[in-house]
């Protein structure tokens, strides 16, 4: 070795800063990265199961009735109501619960 002088334990000091640095300023964006797909899968089926109902009222299957449907261990309710802004409308929502614990509602109108 040449002439370090003792830099090698200063700059592996701050090498490894920095390495710590990086790993603990990308571990929260990968965190939320991770929940924000499962909400994604979550919404996903939200969607399928509303317009799944919406198709099946307007074609005379099922009647507008709130209910709860579980589906892959997940608790949905379906809530129906009058379409204020257009008569002649009805308002289907779905409600769930994400992954990070919030209540969410994805609505869609249909014809009576």
């Amino acid at each position: 070795m040449r002439n370090c002088k003792g830099y090698v334990y200063l700059e592996m000091i701050a090498a490894f800063s920095v390495c710590l640095f990086l790993v603990l300023a990308i571990l929260p964006i990968l965190e939320e990265l991770l929940t924000h797909r499962k909400d994604i899968a979550v919404r996903t089926e939200a969607h399928h199961l509303l317009y799944e109902r919406l198709t099946a009222f307007m074609e005379g299957e099922i009647q507008a009735v709130g209910q709860e449907i579980i589906y892959k261990k997940r608790s949905y309710e379906l809530v129906w109501k009058d379409h204020g802004d257009f008569p002649g409308m009805i308002e289907g929502c779905v409600r769930y619960e994400d992954e990070s614990g919030n209540l969410e509602s994805i609505c869609d109108a249909a014809k009576k």
